[in-house]
């Protein structure tokens, strides 16, 4: 999988990623997209790209209340700005629900994180 370069100098959104026990950092620009942040988890798991697609796991933006899973077939191409992690993201990867799985997205309203970012039920 291809990984963007990191901005240099401490510029950019800085994206943490909870993975079971450990906790990730990352700097990514603010036109990077969210398959850039999908395959910088693939250096972590070789698998973990896989089970997001096929939704055995998901990928959840913990900065939104309710925390909600991100689609991230849908949203692959969207930056991560429109995503709402900029300046910066809390996600996690976690085993999915089994609404999540069937494809199923309940009515979430939470609210968007940030100037320009989506509706949390655009996400989903």
């Amino acid at each position: 999988a291809k990984v963007v370069s990191e901005p240099a100098g401490g510029s950019g959104a800085l994206i943490q990623l909870t993975l079971g026990e450990d906790v990730v950092r990352r700097r990514f620009d603010g036109d990077d997209v969210l398959r850039d942040v999908v395959n910088w988890i693939g250096g972590h798991g070789s698998d973990i790209p896989d089970k997001l697609a096929s939704r055995d796991w998901c990928l959840v933006d913990i900065n939104r209340y309710p925390p909600t899973p991100i689609d991230t077939q849908k949203n692959a191409d969207r930056t991560l700005q429109y995503i709402g992690c900029w300046p910066s993201g809390r996600l996690e990867v976690q085993p999915s629900s089994e609404e999540w799985k069937k494809g199923s997205n309940p009515d979430l309203k939470g609210s968007s994180r940030g100037l320009g970012s989506a509706p949390t039920s655009v996400l989903h």
